[in-house]
């Protein structure tokens, strides 16, 4: 019995059932979890159980497998075919493995309360056409999330030139009338940053 219960516990687990690919390994560091704060940035969103999450660019499923645990459902999305094949193996319960386009995530219509970028926004080509998707899958009330590396040298992230400013991408979602609802600042190497229509 105790084998069972434990065995339960583990669908809901933070960490991956599978190995993870090596060109995916960097989304898993064992220290992302000291500054990437994971518990502490979902427990800020006050999220309900009735939610619906879009995790945009999820990769291997490290923000999409803490989500589940906490709402109804959860859109894993993203465009690299390794992230996809990976996130379909997870075969994670209460989510379902979405195939974006760079341009568009993809989402269908009205489904979300909230959509989550993480890591995802500084190699985004067009964000102000990649933001204007989004808007359809938001029900009333929805708000967009994004996370991203301070334009600064970090020990984490990509190199200085690939990332983006913080004020850039305050820009790009103004471009297209969102408004900042909320910027908090407990992250050491990000910035996190939460938006409504």
């Amino acid at each position: 019995m105790l084998f069972v219960v434990f065995g339960l516990l583990q669908i809901g687990s933070a960490e991956p059932r599978n190995p993870v690919p090596k060109e995916l390994q960097y989304l898993e560091e064992p220290d992302r979890v000291e500054w990437q704060m994971p518990e502490r940035v979902i427990e800020t969103l006050r999220l309900r159980e009735s939610d619906v999450v879009a995790d945009i660019g999820a990769g291997t499923g490290y923000f999409s497998r803490r989500f589940a645990r906490q709402v109804a459902h959860v859109y894993a999305e993203d465009v690299d075919p390794e992230a996809l094949s990976f996130l379909r193996r997870e075969a994670l319960a209460k989510v379902t493995v979405v195939p974006g386009k760079p341009e568009n995530p993809m989402l269908p219509p009205n489904s979300c309360n909230l959509v989550f970028i993480c890591d995802v926004l500084h190699i985004v080509k067009n964000r102000p056409v990649f933001l204007s998707n989004i808007i359809p899958a938001l029900k009333p009330g929805g708000k967009v999330v994004t996370i991203d590396f301070y334009k600064r040298e970090l020990p984490v992230g990509p190199p200085l030139w690939a990332k983006l400013s913080e004020e850039k991408v305050k820009e790009d979602f103004l471009k297209v009338a969102f408004k900042l609802d909320k910027q908090l600042t407990f992250l050491p190497y990000q910035y996190f940053l939460i938006f409504t229509k």
